[in-house]
């Protein structure tokens, strides 16, 4: 395991690496050519790209990385769970596909508040396409464990999608790099493709079982995460949609633009941190049959999480300044006071997603669901008193205060869940 363990390490940490910097790139050109009110201005299109990246293809890719590891000596389970995988992929992403070509007007509106993204929305509405298949092959790899093709797709695909942006940026200005945005994690599929079939001595054969056929079972089975995914989709990434109307309508959109800043640098650090979890965590969560098991990988897992995290937010914090004017531009100077609150709740919250990650193992719905309920009330029941109190200031302390919240409760309830054991 401990082998297993550094070379999943290492290779995720390189790939992430080279995925966090070409995050920052496109974030520092945006902010340098358009500065924080374009920013601001695709901060809700950024969350839609998130969403995406998770959702489309009915979400299921959690499900899909579960059970290739479960069924790794099974042929004929791992045959039925991929071909009806590969079905529900194609179906759910032509009729997402269909939305975005026939709403994209109304769905232009509600994301930018403005008129003028219709031509941005049909485009994301073909590459979602492109964002499930290749999500969907790369779920096969981390359910493998194969970590180091795995890392060849995402660094190559991100290499290959940053050229893409800055072309697109060149060529069509501030619509073209919202169009390159969609196009980064959709061009992933073409090396995720080429590194599935280089997997492993069978792989020519391995990708023959990806050919579409349906099994209800297993159907039914993968729809549980699918509810999962939905339940995150309209939950969290709507509650900071919903932030963000508020702090654009209680201040500026100036403000709005600062804390989608200081929210990518949250992201870049903690992907970097959270490595390993899909690729090593969740199908070796996935494997384990006793609960005493599951709870020593779970407190295992927060020993090195929770001090890891810490000691690098100290750093961030530390070196804020230097941060802003190296993946920034002076505009954004503001953002110091913010570090303090968004650091602390980053803490908090990267711990939370092992007892997460537990749920998504283990296709524990009704858990899962409710866990997600209570951290969109959290953020938005805080966020409606601090952010028209505080500004962008209270966007952070709400987050910071709702994560510290939620965590206690995971960690309540997995005292409870131990005592169980015992």
């Amino acid at each position: 395991m401990k082998k297993s363990l550094s070379h999943t390490t290492f290779w995720t940490a390189g790939s992430t690496l080279i995925k966090i910097l070409g995050g920052l790139l496109i974030m520092k050109l945006i902010a340098v050519y358009f500065g924080t009110e374009g920013v601001g201005r695709a901060a809700n299109y950024m969350t839609l790209l998130t969403v995406l990246g998770v959702f489309a293809g009915a979400g299921i890719f959690n499900g899909v990385t579960k059970y290739v590891a479960q069924y790794e000596d099974d042929r004929q389970k791992l045959n039925e769970m991929l071909g009806t995988a590969s079905s529900i992929i194609l179906i759910f992403s032509f009729c997402l596909a269909a939305i975005g070509l026939f709403f994209a007007d109304v769905i232009a509106l509600f994301i930018f508040s403005k008129d003028g993204y219709r031509t941005v929305i049909r485009v994301l509405a073909i590459a979602q396409l492109g964002i499930a298949l290749g999500n969907y092959l790369l779920a096969i790899l981390k359910g493998k464990r194969d970590a180091k093709n795995h890392a060849i797709a995402v660094i190559a695909g991100m290499l290959i999608g940053v050229i893409l942006f800055v072309s697109m940026m060149y060529f069509g200005q501030y619509t073209g790099a919202l169009i390159g945005l969609a196009l980064v994690p959709a061009i992933t599929l073409l090396p995720a493709y080429d590194s599935l079939k280089k997997c492993g001595q069978n792989s020519t054969d391995f990708i023959s079982l990806l050919k579409p056929n349906w099994h209800s079972w297993q159907a039914k089975k993968l729809f549980t995460f699918s509810l999962m995914v939905f339940t995150t989709a309209v939950t969290i990434p709507l509650a900071y949609i919903q932030m963000r109307n508020w702090l654009e309508g209680a201040r500026s959109i100036h403000e709005v633009g600062l804390w989608q800043g200081i929210s990518k640098i949250s992201d870049a650090y903690l992907q970097f941190i959270t490595a390993a979890f899909s690729v090593y965590l969740l199908p070796t969560l996935a494997k384990l049959t006793e609960k005493s098991d599951e709870r020593a990988e779970i407190f295992k897992a927060l020993k090195f999480v929770f001090p890891v995290t810490l000691a690098v937010s100290i750093v961030v914090y530390l070196c804020r300044s230097l941060i802003i004017r190296l993946l920034f531009s002076e505009q954004f100077l503001d953002m110091n006071e913010l570090f303090i609150w968004q650091l602390i709740g980053d803490v908090f919250k990267v711990s939370t997603y092992i007892f997460g990650y537990l749920l998504v193992a283990k296709a524990a719905l009704s858990i899962y669901i409710l866990g997600e309920l209570v951290q969109c009330i959290l953020l938005l029941g805080l966020a409606s008193y601090l952010i028209p109190a505080y500004g962008v200031v209270g966007a952070t302390q709400s987050y910071m205060l709702a994560y510290m919240l939620y965590f206690g409760l995971c960690l309540g309830v997995f005292w409870f869940y131990g005592r169980e054991i015992k």
